[in-house]
């Protein structure tokens, strides 16, 4: 049976290793037909590459991003779904430039006219949460009870910004208006500057659309999630993402020290060393390396970074995290913000695998 199942959530949807805006042009909409000539199914994008013909007589052969493939199988999408030679017709968002690729809002099958999309309609409340899960000695569970599955899932709020700031902007961390960026956080001239400039570009240098770590906040901001591995009795947690490249941070909870600052491995996660205030986990971080960005929307750090995360779960499905973040070579103050996250039960994370430097390939590896 040939069906796409929910291709798009909304209309501007949250990617893994994308760079939306800087690759498309949400205030464009096109639309191609022609058969299809290949078909990717790889991480983080799956492509379907169509011939089209224009009116002139030339055809082009257009690539068409219909998502990741995660989430595409999870609502129940496979690469068989369409065939080599069946003829679509594609409505979707081009690409900026003179690439050839769009990204898909709806695709037809022109020989049945079935339509390979529908949106999903909205969902209700959530239903009142049970209690925490707690270990025999009281402290909260981070990740599922004893033989149960799960996962954190979807942030309540799209970037990092001072806690108190409502601010309007996309899900990738770009301002509605640029004016905003006073209110984002303290800003150090340079570091405001370099905002600014990431804005301006729409965050198209962003490392991790290059498959490079999400260190700092970021890590509880990334499609498809991130785990807690809690080993009490090897005193330390593991912290696992369920996107970008697979990886993994370590946060110690057996009393050890930070340690100075001075003698810390620059590393895209720190070193994190944790303890118990009541219900509250608070975690202590430094030495960072600055090959990354820490959070969405382009907020600049230094190697001077330090970070006092707090986590704690006043209900099974809700994770509360607030930052503190410090560094004085970017920023005039200390400031905080936070978000919470979604609890997703009864299913284990999903296996991501992505390829550090993708984009040195081409526009999404096209040829």
């Amino acid at each position: 049976m040939r069906s796409l199942i929910a291709l798009l959530l909304v209309a501007a949807p949250s990617f893994a290793q994308s760079g939306f805006t800087a690759t498309y042009d949400p205030d464009r909409t096109i639309r191609i037909s022609g058969p299809v000539t290949r078909i990717e199914w790889t991480n983080p994008h799956a492509f379907v590459y169509v011939n089209a013909t224009d009116r002139a007589g030339t055809v082009t052969n257009w690539g068409i991003e219909i998502g990741n493939p995660l989430d595409l199988e999870a609502e129940g999408w496979k690469p068989t779904s369409v065939q080599i030679g069946d003829e679509l017709e594609v409505t979707g968002i081009p690409a900026r430039g003179d690439e050839r690729q769009i990204f898909a809002k709806s695709i037809v099958l022109m020989r049945t006219r079935l339509t390979l999309f529908h949106e999903t309609s909205r969902k209700g409340p959530p239903p009142a949460s049970p209690p925490t899960p707690r270990w025999p000695d009281g402290h909260p569970r981070l990740g599922p009870a004893p033989g149960k599955t799960g996962y954190w899932g979807a942030a309540s709020t799209p970037s990092l910004v001072e806690k108190g700031a409502v601010i309007d902007m996309n899900d990738e961390g770009l301002l509605h208006n640029l004016a905003d960026a006073d209110r984002v956080a303290p800003f150090q001239p340079w570091a405001k500057a370099v905002y600014e400039y990431r804005q301006r570009t729409l965050l198209r240098d962003d490392p991790f659309t290059r498959c490079i770590p999400a260190g700092g906040p970021r890590q509880f901001q990334t499609p498809h999630g991130f785990q807690f591995i809690e080993q009490p009795q090897l005193g330390r947690i593991l912290v696992l993402s369920g996107g970008g490249d697979r990886n993994w941070r370590v946060i110690y909870t057996d009393g050890r020290p930070q340690g100075q600052k001075d003698d810390a491995v620059l590393t895209y996660y720190g070193s994190s060393t944790g303890h118990w205030e009541k219900d509250t986990l608070v975690v202590d971080v430094v030495g960072f390396n600055e090959k990354f960005w820490f959070a969405k929307g382009g907020l600049p750090h230094t190697e001077a970074l330090h970070l006092t995360e707090r986590f704690s779960r006043p209900d099974l499905n809700t994770l509360k995290y607030e930052v503190t973040v410090d560094d004085p070579h970017t920023y005039t103050r200390p400031w905080t913000g936070g978000w919470n996250v979604q609890w997703v039960a009864d299913k284990d994370i999903d296996e991501y695998f992505c390829e550090e430097g993708y984009h040195s390939k081409g526009l999404y590896g096209q040829n």
